[in-house]
């Protein structure tokens, strides 16, 4: 997603020139179902940020099916078209959100401080001002994550009431407690926290060919650095981590580490997106 659409006193270049020039997308389908909002078709579309799309939108500067609309929340509907300052702005795929097979050595972080950052790594066709991460992975930690521009997808994604497992690889030093399993699956308590852990699920994995130990735990809420903080309450320090399942949804086998790609309607029905 390319922002920046909008002209403004720094980039006195007129929206209508920028739009002829946006670049045609390199991946195709994957549409967004409708209805949608008018402000999210244009944002997803790299007209421009959140803020600079209803700019847009209340100067009037936004038809859909040729009559000017002046609301930002106006659902769109599969038949109607949108143009901005008379050039239709077509369809194409939804890149709004996006799969990451994270690499270690990023941040999930806006910090400048903090790079390298997860969102220098985005092809620059999907870059766009507002994308987030759904939650963060440490910087060491490896493997799945989205980014979205919906908020809406965002709050589903995050938000505890709605309860998403999630999968993680564990290599570890260090010999785990006999009953570890049994005390994951109970809640476990954990340095540092009043609550103990919601029940979770632990799987004590052959070694890796380095000779360290192995587990799987699986996991659903996101407290900070909560796996490893519940492998060294079982007796292991955590060495590699990395997670390959979100709700319904593995990492696909065909994401190279440190690559993206635009959520497909699969993908969305196995996170659960549009329930």
């Amino acid at each position: 997603m390319t922002a920046g659409i909008v002209g403004n006193a720094a980039d006195p270049e007129p929206a209508t020139d920028r739009l002829r020039r946006r670049p045609v997308a390199k991946h195709l389908g994957n549409l967004m179902p409708r209805p949608e909002s008018l402000d999210l078709f244009l944002a997803r579309r790299g007209i421009g940020t959140w803020s600079e799309v209803r700019r847009l939108i209340q100067r009037m500067r936004v038809r859909v099916g040729g009559v000017v609309c002046k609301h930002y929340h106006r659902m769109l509907q599969a038949d109607e078209s949108v143009a901005v300052d008379g050039i239709v702005v077509t369809d194409g795929p939804d890149a709004s959100s996006l799969l990451c097979h994270k690499p270690a050595g990023v941040a999930c972080s806006h910090a400048p401080e903090d790079a390298p950052l997860i969102y220098d790594l985005v092809p620059a066709e999907w870059r766009h001002p507002n994308l987030q991460t759904a939650g963060r992975l440490d910087r060491d930690t490896t493997g799945l994550i989205v980014l979205t521009i919906d908020g809406r997808w965002l709050q589903r994604l995050v938000a505890p009431e709605h309860t998403r497992w999630k999968r993680y690889r564990i290599a570890y030093t260090g010999t785990l407690i006999d009953d570890a399993m049994a005390r994951v699956a109970a809640g476990l308590p954990i340095s540092g926290e009043e609550r103990f852990c919601l029940p979770a699920r632990l799987t004590l994995d052959p070694p890796a060919v380095d000779g360290l130990r192995q587990a799987t735990l699986e996991i659903c809420e996101g407290r900070h650095h909560q796996v490893k903080r519940m492998i060294d309450a079982l007796g292991g320090r955590v060495v590699r981590l990395h997670r390959d399942r979100i709700g319904g949804l593995d990492l696909p086998g065909d994401l190279a580490c440190g690559r993206f790609r635009p959520v497909g309607a699969e993908e969305r029905a196995a996170l659960a997106l549009d329930s």
